[in-house]
């Protein structure tokens, strides 16, 4: 089966505004990293600690839920308008509850995370601004359910320019330091949130159902352990790079995961595109739909693979663009943790197989384990290699959980993978990071370098060729669908 000119439509739909947004923050990432110091990025990323797993706690798995559920109960508008109803009166309440709270105990909250009470307003600030993104999550779930990409997407461009085009006001202007930038974020999802609310609620009626939020808080409760071991998985090296080197190599951990979040962001976009496809085949036809959905995985690691693989290769290009010297430990970073992003593409794809057996309990001893492998390994490799010893960690610890992710799913759902081109992109993926670490250890001609470049490229795409994922026929397709939405 292959995506229907709609379904390609979509993917540009989403990726492309958001990547003009991405794009938008890249040409503000030279000014800023001019403006701050890496100390200054190490704050923004800690102070965001706390909220992250405060914010899953007390929404309980709310924003992810309802969006499984309109599955379930879309053919029924009445039941649907209850389920919205119920779920946001649950957010607003908690959102109200725990924001006071945070506010009482911020300083407390900021000694104990960044080892410094004189943060506790930015740790404030960030908490408020994760809960309206958790907020702003389920709104874009639901409109990606409906397959509505254009307005899901002019929403998420709205918060992305709000925040950078604030930020560089605040910082640059009004010289704010970090706090321009934790502020510019909150204005964004402030902003967008508005906007969202108004949108998605201008018809929608008031009843409240108590036994579906109760359902829907059951459903959220098997998914919240996950985020748990994903802040543990996320934020600890971060707290260990602060403990055992400073704060300034904590922001340049976070620069190298700025550059490497464009895959992510990718990956979970096109990702947009292929889910209602994917999820009504499995919810509408069971297992005959296997063998389509493996190959629509196959597309989908293709699309976002080869991309990754050009961040790998040309990490060191990039950085030297972007940022000054104090900022150029970030390059291996980038590379190791683009490699470790790789398998995000089973991460990305097997939740169907999860919801659709409603056995989302078992992601949580997959995440924990990863989380335990994540501590083990940081305690490690930290002291001894540095930055290093924290992306070899994350990229050991992601990779040993999606792998195991697509184990157990098998066993829920089978799909019938393409394992050759599957493997195939893997390998060089991996290859090329090992590749490019060794040219920059050793410092080898950068004529050799950059013939193994390209070569890495020219072999990814004889992969796609040789699926038939890269035909004629496909690239045809796509330009016609490209020209014809630009007008030419």
């Amino acid at each position: 089966m292959l995506l229907s000119e709609k379904q390609i439509k979509n993917i540009f739909i989403y990726v492309l505004p958001k990547f003009a947004g991405y794009g938008l923050n890249l040409l503000t990432l030279p000014i800023l990293t001019r403006l701050l110091s890496p100390d200054d990025f190490g704050v923004i990323v800690l102070a965001l600690a706390f909220p992250t797993i405060a914010v899953a706690f007390v929404t309980a798995g709310i924003p992810f839920s309802v969006p499984r559920y309109y599955f379930e109960y879309r053919k029924d508008e009445t039941k649907l308008g209850r389920l919205y109803f119920s779920a946001q009166i649950y957010l607003l309440i908690m959102f109200v509850l725990s924001t006071a709270a945070v506010y009482l105990f911020k300083d407390f909250i900021s000694a104990l995370v960044t080892g410094d009470a004189v943060y506790g307003l930015a740790v404030f600030i960030s908490y408020v601004t994760a809960y309206i993104g958790q907020v702003n999550q389920l709104y874009l779930l639901l409109y990606q359910n409906m397959e509505r990409a254009a307005l899901h997407s002019a929403f998420v461009f709205l918060q992305v320019v709000t925040s950078v085009i604030i930020s560089l006001v605040l910082v640059w202007h009004f010289r704010m330091s970090y706090m321009g930038m934790i502020y510019g974020s909150f204005a964004g999802a402030l902003i967008s949130n508005f906007a969202m609310s108004f949108h998605f609620n201008r018809h929608a009626g008031a009843g409240f159902s108590r036994k579906m939020l109760v359902e829907n808080i059951k459903y959220g409760l098997q998914i919240m352990p996950k985020s748990f071991t994903g802040f543990i998985n996320r934020f600890f090296d971060k707290y260990m790079l602060n403990a055992m080197l400073s704060m300034s190599v904590v922001g340049v951990y976070s620069i190298g995961q700025t550059i490497t979040n464009a895959i992510d962001l990718l990956m979970s976009n096109v990702g947009m595109a292929f889910r209602p496809v994917i999820y009504r085949e499995v919810f509408d036809k069971g297992d005959e739909a296997s063998s389509d959905i493996g190959r629509l995985f196959s597309v989908f690691s293709f699309m976002v693979l080869l991309p990754l693989l050009l961040v790998i290769l040309f990490a060191e290009e990039v950085i030297y663009i972007l940022a000054p010297p104090s900022y150029y430990g970030a390059v291996n970073i980038i590379v190791i943790l683009a490699a470790g992003l790789a398998t995000q593409t089973f991460g990305k794809s097997v939740g169907v197989q999860y919801e659709y057996s409603k056995k989302p309990f078992l992601i949580f001893p997959v995440t924990a384990a990863s989380a335990i492998i994540n501590v083990i390994l940081n305690i490690f490799l930290i002291p001894r290699y540095g930055l290093a010893g924290a992306g070899f960690s994350a990229m050991a610890s992601l990779s040993a959980m999606n792998f195991a992710f697509a184990y157990i799913g098998q066993k829920l759902y089978r799909i019938r993978y393409e394992w050759k081109p599957v493997i195939s992109m893997y390998a060089l993926i991996i290859t090329a990071m090992l590749t490019v670490l060794y040219f920059r250890e050793t410092g080898h001609g950068r004529l050799y370098f950059y013939t193994a470049k390209f070569s890495y490229i020219a072999l990814f795409l004889l992969v796609g060729m040789r699926a038939k994922i890269l035909t004629r026929g496909s690239v045809a397709k796509v330009s016609g669908i490209i020209f014809k939405s630009s007008g030419a």
